[in-house]
């Protein structure tokens, strides 16, 4: 059985309604003893809190603007440093977080923790994922799931990914060229039954790699 999870994919792809369908379904079918999850955002603000200098962001209305984007690489660091201490025989652990370069970004996880990972890239397309974090904003955010992202900041650095290029050219490339085991889930339709139709797969590759 894979150790970690890493759930990936644009702001509004739905990544934490992923997470809550297939913890969901790996609690009922007992495919594991314990499930978690550790969310990049969280991290970040931890780590601009520590920026004491404001070398790499500044206060903004509502919360903080990154003005380096080197911190995204030293959340990714230090998430693969916790989730080696939290790593336990029978615990799965989900990593959830959005960049604009994941096979960049991926680089921030030691062959230790890529070994022991499926990685679940949710496809969105941009159009979609926008209209999703428009919709956040009117009604107001619940919770860290529902954090805003910015529509410049959107538009500047999410409108793009390199998974999501090579994906729509050639699955099968993406699958090659992808660090570690990687299911492709769509989830470009509103409600969701066509989402847990696609989680079916994620279900069939862990229960495969526990046999």
């Amino acid at each position: 059985m894979f150790s970690y999870v890493f759930l990936l994919g644009r702001p509004g792809c739905g990544k934490s309604v992923v997470y809550q369908l297939l913890a969901g379904r790996i609690r009922r079918e007992k495919l594991v003893d314990e499930v978690m999850r550790i969310d990049d955002f969280p991290v970040l603000k931890e780590i601009a809190e520590q920026d004491k200098e404001f070398k790499k962001h500044v206060r903004s209305e509502g919360g903080f603007t990154i003005t380096d984007r080197s911190i995204y690489d030293d959340v990714l660091k230090e998430m693969n440093r916790r989730i080696k201490v939290l790593r336990r025989p029978g615990r799965l652990i989900f990593v959830e977080f959005s960049r604009s370069g994941y096979a960049q970004a991926l680089k921030n996880f030691d062959h230790e923790v890529l070994g022991r990972s499926l990685i679940v890239y949710i496809y969105c397309p941009y159009e979609v994922c926008l209209e999703r974090n428009i919709r956040r904003f009117k009604e107001g955010a619940r919770n860290l799931d529902e954090h805003i992202v910015p529509r410049d900041l959107m538009e500047e650095y999410y409108r793009y990914d390199d998974y999501e290029e090579l994906f729509l050219k050639s699955e099968d490339d993406l699958k090659k060229r992808a660090p570690a085991p990687i299911v492709v889930i769509r989830n470009d339709a509103e409600g969701l039954e066509k989402l847990k139709r696609e989680v079916e797969k994620v279900v069939l590759a862990l229960k495969t790699s526990s046999n």
